[in-house]
């Protein structure tokens, strides 16, 4: 199993739009709350858990990146015919889904845990420049967020990973895994709003997975731990329906 997971870590470092992709997932949650720590008119009055809630939401945007970058990761494999030769390695097909999993899963979290702690490092030195007291002291529940925000990549990996091994097509699992939690959910929570069916929102897994990072829990939302567990119950699915497939179907 180590040599599957050394394949793998060389396939995902060594191919350029990797790359590029984890460049700007880190960039863009540090060059926003940077530019917020700049232009704010009042650095006085921000405190702590709003450069915090600033920092998750924009690493959810992050987060969406890292899922396409492990889409295109499997998939690409297919539409370039190296799946073949894989497989022809690693007659079982489960330890080649399974290390890119890890590997997914581990680069994804350690990318959105730098991420965070660089964007607060970095913006709350602009702020204190400017005269603002944000400090961790003043945001509840810290280390509960960040593991929200942890569980929450290794889930989004995990997900990634079944759409690609169920569509097999690097636009069309790009497309889906984008579309998912800004589109797809919406409309169907709107079409069972519409059938009469309360609280339909809180069951979208993807949105209770996001959700759970912002907040604890209470009104509509599952919240922490719940949330993530939803949505790790959902990829888990997704992943076993596309490791069936793939068991099935020619490489």
């Amino acid at each position: 199993m180590g040599a599957v997971l050394a394949a793998e870590w060389i396939k995902a470092h060594t191919i350029r739009v990797h790359r590029v992709l984890v460049g700007v997932a880190f960039a863009f949650p540090v060059l926003v709350a940077v530019l917020v720590a700049v232009f704010t008119p009042e650095p006085r009055v921000v405190f702590g858990s709003e450069v915090i809630d600033l920092i998750s939401g924009t690493s959810v945007v992050s987060l969406l990146l890292l899922a396409c970058l492990w889409a295109i990761n499997l998939t690409a494999e297919y539409a370039h015919g190296t799946i073949r030769v894989t497989y022809a390695a690693v007659p079982s097909r489960w330890r080649v889904v399974a290390a890119k999993a890890a590997i997914g899963s581990l680069v994804t979290a350690a990318v959105i845990a730098v991420t965070f702690w660089v964007a607060w490092w970095v913006s709350t030195a602009v702020l204190s420049s400017r005269g603002s007291s944000a400090s961790l002291d003043q945001v509840r529940d810290i280390w509960a967020t960040f593991a929200a925000l942890i569980a929450l990549s290794v889930v989004v990996s995990l997900f990634a990973l079944g759409l690609g091994l169920i569509i097999r097509n690097s636009p069309a699992t790009v497309v889906v895994t984008l579309l998912w939690p800004l589109l797809i959910e919406n409309l169907v929570s709107l079409a069972f709003t519409l059938a009469g069916v309360d609280e339909a929102q809180r069951w979208m897994p993807y949105q209770a997975g996001i959700t759970a990072v912002v907040d604890d829990g209470g009104g509509d939302i599952l919240g922490r731990p719940w949330g993530p567990l939803y949505f790790a119950a959902v990829a888990a699915v997704l992943v076993g329906v596309g490791m069936v497939l793939e068991n099935r179907r020619d490489a």
